[in-house]
């Protein structure tokens, strides 16, 4: 069982993000088709585990297997701890939704596994927690494809990384750099036991940074203005676009740059199950998605691609602001959007506000 302490990060992540308040009225992403991509193994008794830990409903799980279905990746790859999480990160954000796994075979093609969404059209939400590095010809059709499922209603998130900012910007993954995609990355939560006051900045590992593969897009002319000439940030697509929980830590932790969300995890090849720490933009990407699967579930319909209304939020209560980390770096800076927080964290409650969702 996981210690009380850890137990509680979960509340207090819902409680500061404010999508307690959209459970608390009814907007569990009720009806929502949540896509998970998943390249490695997860065991289901442990996301039912975990739900019963946390008190959430039993969770709806479709794996619908491509090419066979995913494969253990091996402990090095750890890549069984990632489908868990999630799985697990989804659910917890937004509890009723439906969890539809996409297992594949780690060398499938990203447009592969789109086009298949695409084609079964039940998910209006899509996150992935994985990432490559860039592929202009298989990205130029996973581009297209997103560009019709954006029509279709469908959003797309996905994680930029958890290799930190490079002064030669070689770290960015897809497809967060797509200009259709929302690209997350990560911050430090930190939730004082005593007082419950949350403070939140930057994680030093989220990547972010720039693509030369786009051109810079038209949602993105006046947070590209706020840089003031900072690197090339009026020439291409940036990344973030909003960030999201990577490390949720107490200020009296020893170990605060590791701590994470608590998942449970049964190891493939032993049998044995434990509790562990989940960590990293793969949290922050399935955390921000079922976010906006709770909206998506109270307005009854999908958004498509959302850059254009997040960015016309910039500045606005829909966002958290979120602290420096203590290593400055280039993608820092910049008044109201960085390539390292992007536009800010999610106030779920102001968020649903603004894309129409009636509220008490």
């Amino acid at each position: 069982m996981a210690e009380p302490e850890e137990a509680a990060k979960w509340q207090s992540v819902n409680d500061y993000y404010r999508v307690a308040d959209l459970h608390s009225q009814g907007f569990t992403g009720r009806g929502v088709h949540v896509a998970i991509v998943t390249f490695d193994t997860f065991e289901t008794s442990d996301i039912e585990l975990f739900s019963k830990q946390f008190g959430l409903p039993k969770p709806i799980i479709n794996v619908i297997p491509l090419f066979g279905g995913a494969v253990h990746q091996g402990a090095a790859a750890n890549g069984h701890v990632e489908s868990t999480l999630d799985i697990d990160v989804v659910h917890a954000a937004a509890p009723d939704a439906v969890l539809d796994v996409y297992s594949v075979p780690p060398a499938v093609p990203f447009s592969y596994v789109l086009q298949k969404i695409l084609d079964d059209g039940q998910a209006r939400i899509v996150t992935f927690s994985w990432g490559r590095a860039p592929n202009p010809q298989d990205d130029k059709i996973a581009f297209e494809i997103i560009e019709e499922m954006s029509k279709q209603g469908i959003t797309v998130f996905a994680y930029t990384g958890d290799n930190g900012p490079s002064q030669e910007n070689s770290h960015l993954l897809s497809p967060s750099y797509l200009p259709n995609v929302v690209a997350v990355g990560g911050t430090i939560v930190t939730v004082d036991p005593a007082s419950k006051r949350v403070n939140e900045k930057v994680w030093p590992l989220s990547v972010g940074g720039w693509s030369v593969h786009y051109s810079s897009p038209g949602y993105q002319n006046a947070a590209a203005a706020s840089m003031k000439g900072i690197a090339d940030s009026g020439k291409y697509r940036m990344v973030p676009d909003i960030v999201g929980p990577s490390i949720v830590t107490a200020t009296d932790s020893p170990t605060s740059e590791r701590d994470g969300l608590p998942i449970f995890v049964t190891d493939p090849k032993t049998g044995k199950g434990e509790w562990m720490p989940a960590i990293g933009t793969s949290v922050a990407a399935p955390y921000i998605a079922g976010i906006f699967a709770n909206i998506v579930g109270g307005l009854k319909q999908g958004l498509g691609d959302i850059h254009e209304p997040l960015y016309k939020l910039m500045e606005q209560p829909a966002f958290n602001p979120v602290g420096p980390s203590s290593n400055q770096s280039v993608f820092e800076g910049g008044d109201v959007y960085s390539m390292s927080a992007g536009l800010g964290s999610i106030n779920a409650y102001e968020m649903a506000v603004a894309f129409g969702l009636p509220l008490k």
